[in-house]
C-alpha cells in the first residue's frame, strides 16, 4: 500500500505476532525501559507490546504503545495497534477513534480501515462497516484482502444475507486466509442446503486447525445430520479426545449415546 504503514496486526482474523511476553525483558531499577533517545525506541515498545498483547496481557501492551505514542504522536501505525487492543478490549467507540487517528494521518491507510469496520461491526453500525470495507477492496495493492472478503462475509452473514455470504467467504477460503473463513463458509452452505460444499468447508478447516474441537463438531453433525452416522461417530470421537472436558466435548457425548 504505496504512502500508508503496514501492520501485522489486522481484524477481524488478526495476524499476531509469533511472540510472548517472557521473551520481553522486565527493566529493572539499574536498565531503563527504554532510552527516548533511541530512535527504534518507539519500534521495540510496539514489538514488545504486540507481544504481550499476543500473550492476552493487553491492558500491558496497550501500555507500551501509549509510551511508544508519547514518542511518536504522528505515528498512524501506533494509533492502529493501540485501536487493535481496545477492540480486544471490546471498546469499539475507543477504537475508532484510535483508527480515525490513524487514517487522518495516513488517508491510504488500508490495515485501519479495515480494523475500524471491524470496530463498526462491534457497535452494530453495519452500513458503515460495509462502506469500510468496500473502500478497502478498492486498493488494488492492498495484500491482506482475504480478511476484508471474509469480514465482509461475516458481516453478510450476520444481516442474514446467505448469498452473499458465500459470495465473499469463497474469496476469503484461499491458502492464505483465515481458518475462520472455512469454518463460516461452511455454516453458510450448510444453511444453503449444501452438504457436499459444506463438508468441503469444514475438512478444509480441520486441515488448517486440527486442534479446533468446534470445527471438528461442526463436521459430526453436518454428517449425522445427512445420515452417516458411522462417520460422524469417528469425529465425534475425535471432539472428545481433543477437548475432553469441554463443552464441544459434552455435545460430542450427547450424539455417541
Amino acid at each position: 500500500m504505496p504512502g500508508a504503514p503496514r501492520s501485522p496486526l489486522r481484524l477481524v482474523a488478526v495476524v499476531m505476532v509469533a511472540a510472548c511476553a517472557s521473551s520481553v525483558p522486565h527493566p529493572t531499577a539499574s536498565t531503563p525501559e527504554y532510552d527516548p533517545r533511541d530512535p527504534l525506541a518507539a519500534t521495540r515498545l510496539m514489538q514488545q507490546g504486540q507481544a504481550l498483547v499476543t500473550d492476552g496481557q493487553v491492558a500491558a501492551g496497550l501500555a507500551k504503545y501509549r509510551v511508544a505514542l508519547s514518542l511518536q504522536p504522528k505515528n498512524p501505525t501506533i494509533h492502529n495497534l493501540i485501536g487493535v487492543a481496545e477492540l480486544q478490549q471490546r471498546d469499539a467507540a475507543k477504537a475508532i477513534e484510535s483508527f480515525n487517528r490513524a487514517l487522518d494521518l495516513a488517508p491510504q491507510y488500508s490495515d485501519a480501515r479495515n480494523n475500524r469496520g471491524a470496530a463498526y461491526i462491534q457497535l452494530g453500525q453495519f452500513a458503515m462497516a460495509e462502506a469500510d470495507f468496500l473502500g478497502v477492496l478498492t486498493d488494488s495493492t492492498y495484500e491482506n484482502r482475504a480478511t476484508v472478503y471474509f469480514n465482509l462475509g461475516s458481516l453478510y452473514f450476520t444481516r442474514g444475507n446467505l448469498s452473499a455470504a458465500e459470495e465473499n467467504l469463497r474469496k476469503a477460503a484461499v491458502p492464505a486466509g483465515p481458518v475462520e473463513a472455512f469454518f463460516l463458509l461452511g455454516q453458510v452452505e450448510d444453511r444453503l442446503g449444501k452438504a457436499d460444499l459444506a463438508e468441503n468447508a469444514y475438512r478444509s478447516a480441520m486441515e488448517r486447525a486440527p486442534e479446533r474441537a468446534d470445527i471438528a463438531l461442526a463436521l459430526g453433525m453436518l454428517l449425522e445430520a445427512h445420515g452417516r452416522k458411522d462417520e460422524a461417530r469417528d469425529i465425534f470421537q475425535r471432539v472428545v479426545s481433543l477437548a475432553p472436558g469441554s463443552p464441544e466435548a459434552k455435545q460430542a457425548h450427547a450424539h455417541l449415546e
